[in-house]
Formats: C-alpha cells, sequence, structure tokens
C-alpha cells in the first residue's frame, strides 16, 4: 500500500453485487457505518462518502438555464434548510436551456420538512422540474 501524508491508496479488484470490502485501517479511518457511492458517468470514477445513516437523499433540478440569479436563490434555499455541507455535487448544461443540477445529502442535515424543500425549491426562477428522492439502499 502507498502511504502518504494526505492520502491513502490500495489496488482492490472490482465486483458485482452489494458489498463493498476496504482493508481494515480504511475502515479504522473512516468512523461510519454506511457509504454512499456514486458513479460519476463522465470520468467513470466512483467516489465514495461515508456516512452515518443509511438513509440519503438525491435532488435533481432541471433548469432552464444556469444563471447568477438561479445560484443565489439555490444558495439561500439550501442555507435556510440547512444544506450547508452537501455530500456531492454536479451540474451540467446540455444546451443553452437544458441544464441540469444534481446533488446528494442526508436527510438528518435538513432544518426544514422535505416536503417544504421540495416546495422552495420549486419556487426557483428557472425550475423546470424537481427530484427529490431517496437514494435505494443496496440495489
Amino acid at each position: 500500500m502507498i502511504q502518504a501524508d494526505m492520502t491513502r491508496a490500495r489496488v482492490l479488484e472490482i465486483n458485482t453485487g452489494n458489498v463493498v470490502t476496504l482493508p481494515k485501517e480504511f475502515v479504522d479511518g473512516i468512523k461510519q457505518p454506511y457509504g454512499l457511492a456514486i458513479l460519476v458517468m463522465k470520468d467513470k470514477n466512483v467516489k465514495l462518502y461515508p456516512v452515518d445513516s443509511e438513509v440519503v437523499m438525491y435532488l435533481k433540478l432541471e433548469i432552464e438555464k444556469l444563471s447568477k440569479s438561479f445560484l443565489e436563490e439555490l444558495t439561500t434555499i439550501f442555507m435556510k434548510a440547512g444544506l450547508d455541507d452537501i455530500l456531492f455535487t454536479s451540474g451540467i448544461c446540455q444546451a443553452a436551456d437544458q441544464c441540469y443540477y444534481e446533488c446528494y445529502f442526508t436527510p438528518q442535515q435538513l432544518a426544514v420538512e422535505v416536503k417544504e424543500l421540495d416546495d422552495l425549491l420549486n419556487g426557483i426562477t428557472g425550475v423546470q422540474k424537481v427530484v427529490l428522492e431517496q437514494v435505494p439502499v443496496g440495489e
């Protein structure tokens, strides 16, 4: 195993299934019982985020265009909702009028109910669709 000051790395075999097995020193360093695994399609990277619960929420916004006002409204809503420490976030514009924003977070972070968050997000100027759902466990 390569060990540096900031990171630890090990090449592990990848198999199908619903279990990820990590070296003991990784598990000891993580100190969380669950992990959110995200496959980032554009670069084929898998990212693993330690979490303290198996309940993780997925949010996807379809927006007309990426604008400063959209980002300001989203930031204001996230601050009101307690989402100042999101696990993962991504965005892409496939055309001038076809943009998407995604993120993952744990519901324990929320200072509002999920329904209220959904309502607030639907009120953002330019938002065409809000998908807010729990990430499947072990599928």
